[in-house]
């Protein structure tokens, strides 16, 4: 019994010594067995917010494939409504009015569809951002939960170092 309160004093210690020369132990919140509460309520925020993010995270990601598909399809829309639209300017050069019109509307359509491939891109860009950005926030959160988890482990040693065996 002697050895093992030794021991757990020792460990006690070393993990007290770690805490104050990491640069977490003066950002430490929560110190005393009276800031549980508060602690178990942060704890409790965090978990949320952190799943909240998971969830955000795969709708975007499962928007990736339907944003991408837009995307290759536009794209060869907007090509083939071009070469379409270079074949009509070509007819169109041989004077007839029906000829420049019909040109003229193959042409707005193949610029229409090139917008349309252009914002498909765009959406694809802007949903990859996204995803980035919410797996920042989600590595960040995972980082306070586990800092959170340090302090909750500190203060129980604090209350009952009997307990670390």
């Amino acid at each position: 019994m002697i050895k093992n309160n030794k021991i757990s004093i020792a460990l006690c210690a070393s993990v007290i010594t770690v805490f104050a020369f990491s640069g977490r132990a003066s950002a430490q919140e929560y110190k005393t067995p009276a800031d549980t509460v508060k602690l178990n309520k942060e704890y409790a925020e965090v978990t949320h917010e952190l799943a909240v993010l998971n969830s955000r995270l795969t709708e975007q990601q499962n928007k990736t494939e339907s944003y991408q598909a837009k995307a290759e399809e536009s794209e060869q829309d907007a090509a083939s409504s071009a070469q379409g639209s270079k074949k009509k300017a070509a007819r169109a050069t041989n004077g007839k009015l029906g000829d420049a019109k019909k040109a003229a509307k193959q042409a707005k359509r193949a610029n229409n569809e090139a917008i349309d491939a252009r914002d498909a891109m765009n959406d694809q860009k802007e949903n990859e951002k996204e995803i980035n950005d919410l797996s920042k926030k989600i590595e960040k959160k995972k980082r306070k939960l586990a800092e959170l988890d340090e302090q909750r482990a500190a203060i129980m040693l604090q209350a009952d170092p009997a307990t670390v065996n």
